[in-house]
C-alpha cells in the first residue's frame, strides 16, 4: 500500500485499488493534478486506508485482485461510507461482471482498461460532483431531521412537561444499557426511547400522573397507555431517515407480532428489548422499589430480555451474590420465614402488607383473605432464609 503525499487539501480525494503497481502510477498521473490521489494495491489495505483517513469522494477499483474482489470491496464501501462514488475499472473480457456490480452492487459506473486520460478524468469529475451532490443532500436531511425532531419533543415538553421527563429519564437508561451492550445506532435508539412517551399528548393529566408515579390503571386507563406508541408512528411518520426509529416505536406497542414474511434486524429487536426494559424499570422505580428488587420483579416476567437485564445489573453495580438475596413469588408460593423485600399492595394502590415483615402463617392467612376480595399485584418480592423462632411465632416483633 502506498500512501501519495504532498497533495493541496482544498482537492476532493480520489482511492485508487489495483494490484498492478503501473496502472496505479498511471491512474494517479492522470488524475494527481486535479485530485489528491491516495492509492492501495489490495481490498484489505483500501478499507484500512478509508478507516484512518475518512470517506473520500470517490473509490475506482479494479475488479479482479487477490483476496478481495473489487465487486466485494466496492459493496463494502457502499455500506460503510455510502456517499462515496463507487467506480470500477476492469477489463473488456470482464464486461458481464462490470455490468452486475453496476445493477446489484450499487457501483456508478465502470470504466475498460486501457481507459483513456481524458475518460478517466472525465468519469471522476462527474463521480466528485455526484458525492457532492449527495453529501449535501444528506447534509439537508440530518438538518431537517434534527430540527423536526427538536420540534416534536418541543411540543412534548410544552403539553406535558411530566411527561417529558419520564421520557428524558427513559432516554438516560437506555443510553447506559446501549452502551454497556455495545449497541450501535445509538441515536436512533435514543431517539425511539424518547418517541415511547410522544403519545402522552393524548393522555389526561390524571392518568399521566398514574403513569408517573407507577400506579395501577383501571382498563380503560391502561388502553389509553398501550396506544401511545401508535400516536407517536403518526407523528413521526412524516420525518425523513426515520425508518428504523418507526419499527422501534411500532415494536413496544404491547401484543406487537413480527411480520413473518419480513425479516426484522438483530439491532431493532435489540432496541426494542432495551426501551422496553427500561419503560418498565421506570415504572417499578417510581412506585418507590429499590433497583434491585426492581429488577428482580423484571426478571420474573416471562417476556423478560434477560440480556437487558443484565446489563442493567451491572450498570447498576450490583453482583450475582446480591441477586440471590431477593426473589420474586407469587402470593401462593410465599411460605412461613420469609421476609417481605416490598410492600404487597392491591392493583388499586392499596398498601396491605408493609416491606420488612417476617411472613408467618397468620399473615398468609390474611393475603388468602385479601386475595378472596381485590387483586394483588404480583410477583411480590420476598427474601428467603432461615429466621429465628421468634420472628416467626409473632410478627408483632418486627
Amino acid at each position: 500500500m502506498v500512501n501519495e503525499q504532498g497533495q493541496p487539501s482544498g482537492r476532493p480525494t480520489v482511492l485508487l485499488v489495483d494490484d498492478e503497481n503501473d496502472i496505479l502510477e498511471a491512474l494517479a498521473l492522470t488524475l494527481r493534478r486535479d485530485h489528491r490521489v491516495i492509492v492501495a494495491d489490495n481490498g484489505d489495505d483500501a478499507l484500512r486506508l478509508l478507516a484512518e483517513t475518512g470517506p473520500v469522494a470517490a473509490v475506482i477499483s479494479d475488479l479482479r485482485m487477490p483476496g478481495m474482489d473489487g465487486v466485494e470491496l466496492l459493496r463494502r464501501v457502499q455500506l460503510e461510507y455510502p456517499d462515496t462514488t463507487r467506480v470500477l475499472h476492469t477489463a473488456q473480457s470482464d464486461l458481464t461482471a462490470a455490468i452486475s456490480a453496476i445493477n446489484d452492487g450499487g457501483v456508478y459506473r465502470y470504466l475498460s482498461k486501457p481507459v483513456k486520460s481524458d475518460d478517466l478524468r472525465a468519469t471522476v469529475q462527474d463521480a466528485v460532483a455526484l458525492h457532492g451532490r449527495s453529501t449535501a443532500e444528506r447534509h439537508l436531511l440530518e438538518t431537517t431531521l434534527k430540527s423536526s425532531i427538536q420540534a416534536v419533543f418541543g411540543c412534548l415538553e410544552l403539553a406535558s412537561p411530566m411527561a417529558f421527563a419520564r421520557a428524558g429519564r427513559i432516554r438516560t437508561r437506555v443510553a447506559e444499557l446501549c452502551q454497556m451492550m455495545q449497541l450501535e445506532a445509538l441515536w436512533e435508539i435514543e431517539v425511539a426511547a424518547m418517541a415511547s412517551q410522544l403519545g402522552a399528548v393524548t393522555i389526561p393529566p390524571s392518568v399521566l400522573a398514574k403513569l408517573d408515579k407507577g400506579e395501577p390503571c383501571n382498563d380503560d386507563e391502561q388502553r389509553m397507555i398501550d396506544a401511545m406508541p401508535g400516536v407517536a408512528i403518526q407523528l413521526l411518520k412524516g420525518i425523513p431517515m426515520m425508518e428504523d426509529v418507526l419499527e422501534i416505536v411500532r415494536g413496544l406497542a404491547p401484543g406487537f407480532q413480527p411480520d413473518p414474511a419480513k425479516a426484522q434486524s438483530p439491532l431493532i429487536e435489540a432496541a426494542i428489548d432495551v426501551i422496553r426494559t427500561a419503560m418498565d424499570f421506570e415504572t417499578l422505580e417510581s412506585r418507590g422499589m429499590e433497583v434491585e428488587s426492581a429488577i428482580t420483579v423484571l426478571e420474573c416476567r416471562e417476556d423478560s430480555a434477560l440480556s437487558v437485564l443484565s446489563a442493567l445489573r451491572a450498570v447498576n453495580g450490583l453482583d450475582k451474590a446480591e441477586k440471590k438475596q431477593v426473589r420474586g413469588l407469587k402470593v401462593a408460593e410465599l411460605e412461613v420465614g420469609m421476609r417481605v423485600a416490598e410492600d404487597i399492595a392491591a392493583t388499586s394502590g392499596l398498601v396491605l402488607i408493609g416491606r420488612g415483615m417476617v411472613v408467618t402463617s397468620l399473615l398468609l392467612d390474611r393475603l388468602d383473605n385479601y386475595a378472596r376480595m381485590i387483586e394483588i399485584i404480583e410477583p411480590v418480592l420476598a427474601i428467603p432464609g432461615a429466621l429465628n423462632p421468634i420472628e416467626v411465632a409473632d410478627p408483632d416483633l418486627n
